[in-house]
């Protein structure tokens, strides 16, 4: 029984650690999707001026990436506070590559939306 309840409870600390790194693993990805969708939407030659966003999407969009990587900084109970067991400051450098990644693609998304919304409304 010892062994079993031993082996139980190595086993959910390496699915945190995996889950962890797996959840890193997931944010950087989005960093490079980002990195790449930015790359591949500049075409040589061709000059387009962009609509002029809403003013509601960046406060919006800040509130929403402040509120997924607090969420996501919870979730992998990353040591980002001076006081907890761990900290390092490696840590806040992935807080705030997160939040960088959040912003810039909630900014996109939402200009996406708020494109739509005065497509619909115009007659």
């Amino acid at each position: 029984m010892e062994v079993a309840g031993l082996a139980l409870s190595l086993s959910g600390a390496t699915f945190a650690v995996v889950l962890r790194n797996v959840l890193v693993a997931v944010v950087l990805g989005a960093v490079a999707l980002d990195i790449f969708l930015r790359l591949s939407s500049h075409r040589a030659g061709r000059v387009e001026v962009p609509a002029p966003m809403p003013t509601w999407v960046r406060p919006v969009a800040i509130a929403l990436s402040v509120v997924e990587v607090a969420a996501l900084v919870e979730a992998v109970n990353s040591p980002v506070r001076f006081d907890d067991a761990g900290f390092e400051y490696m840590h806040w450098a992935l807080a705030a590559i997160a939040l960088v990644a959040a912003y810039a693609l909630q900014v996109r998304l939402l200009r996406s939306v708020g494109r739509k919304s005065r497509a619909l409304e115009s007659p």
